[in-house]
């Protein structure tokens, strides 16, 4: 009881109270209304000589991102200069450096085949950066598979409704949830808000112990409390007492989100069953941390030795992190369950 008052009394859990939530919602929120135009550069090698314009047209309409259109010429394009690389080489090196997007055009595409190296047909290929978010990549593979599509129906003068029928998306991804309605953004990322808000609270509150402890060994406090009660009562009072600093966080701003929620209409987000769990998972995480957080106060004299076991301890603290997104993928697959159960 005094660990627990003593924490939740202070005017620092009344501003991380307040405080993490706004900064959740600056996470999310306050880059999304600072994203303005984007400008991308493609560079456009066509050999076919029918595909570099109208994808070139279509990419100059686009708002955002704001396009900027190289066409190189093919003829050449593919030899080599001695020990230089051929001018298709150094695109494509200069595209996985993320300087443009390089779209390679080659007659095989138009038929939506393999190129035969036999017959001297060269390779096409849509090609950019590895890292960072590919949308931008995903959009150009979109734009030129409708182009090529368009020209094999012109080509082949089919009737305009076998076109039609081949322009249109034969099935459509659709996330559902238990009850089998469709989910929303807000259904989608209420998994990552809830792996946050926990790990904030095990994680961050869980750290507590350490300092407390160190400090009230330097300051002699144990001395006389030891004096009442036994060294097991007091470490499992010193975690209980945190462990309740971090339940209160989470239930206020759980009860928070829950009105916010209902103010949206979106009663049915969470189930009772689902908050339970929720702060079950806390309450033994935060007990299995917390009692390895109090061992090493326990260890060591000053704040600065604590840092030096908790190195091995971060690992397993950045555990979660790491699994999680994996975890998110396939919820119910094997690495889910082991790791519910550990």
């Amino acid at each position: 009881k005094r660990e627990y008052l003593e924490n939740v009394r202070t005017k620092a859990f009344l501003i991380g109270l307040v405080l993490t939530p706004v900064w959740m919602g600056v996470i999310f929120i306050v880059p999304k209304m600072m994203e303005g135009k984007k400008e991308e550069r493609i560079v456009i090698v066509d050999q076919t000589g029918v595909l570099a314009g109208p994808l070139s047209k279509k990419l100059a309409d686009s708002p955002n991102p704001v396009w900027t259109i190289t066409a190189e010429m093919p003829d050449g394009a593919w030899d080599a200069q001695g020990d230089q690389p051929s001018r298709i080489e150094t695109l494509t090196r200069e595209a996985g450096a993320g300087r443009h997007y390089l779209a390679v055009f080659t007659p095989p595409i138009l038929e939506k085949r393999e190129p035969d190296p036999k017959k001297g047909e060269r390779a096409y290929g849509l090609y950019g950066p590895s890292s960072g978010v590919t949308g931008s990549g995903r959009e150009l593979e979109r734009l030129i598979n409708g182009l090529v599509t368009q020209h094999i129906i012109d080509a082949r003068e089919l009737p305009q409704e076998m076109a039609s029928l081949l322009r249109r998306q034969a099935m459509r991804f659709q996330p559902v949830d238990e009850k089998g309605e469709k989910a929303g953004m807000v259904q989608m990322l209420l998994p990552i808000i809830v792996v946050m808000l926990l790990y904030m609270g095990i994680v961050g509150i869980s750290q507590m112990p350490i300092s407390n402890t160190i400090e009230e060994k330097a300051n002699r406090v144990y001395e006389v409390l030891l004096s009442s009660v036994s060294s097991m009562q007091l470490m499992t009072g010193k975690i209980l007492g945190i462990c309740g600093v971090g339940f209160t966080l989470l239930f206020l701003w759980s009860a928070g989100g829950l009105v916010a929620a209902s103010l949206q209409g979106l009663t049915d987000l969470v189930s009772g069953k689902q908050i339970g769990l929720f702060l079950a998972y806390y309450v033994l995480g935060f007990l299995m941390i917390a009692s390895l957080m109090v061992a090493i106060g326990s260890a060591c004299n000053t704040l600065k030795e604590a840092q030096n076991l908790m190195a091995p301890l971060s690992v397993l603290l950045a555990l979660p992190v790491m699994l999680s997104m994996v975890i998110m993928r396939n919820p119910n697959g094997d690495l889910a369950t082991i790791a519910s159960f550990i």
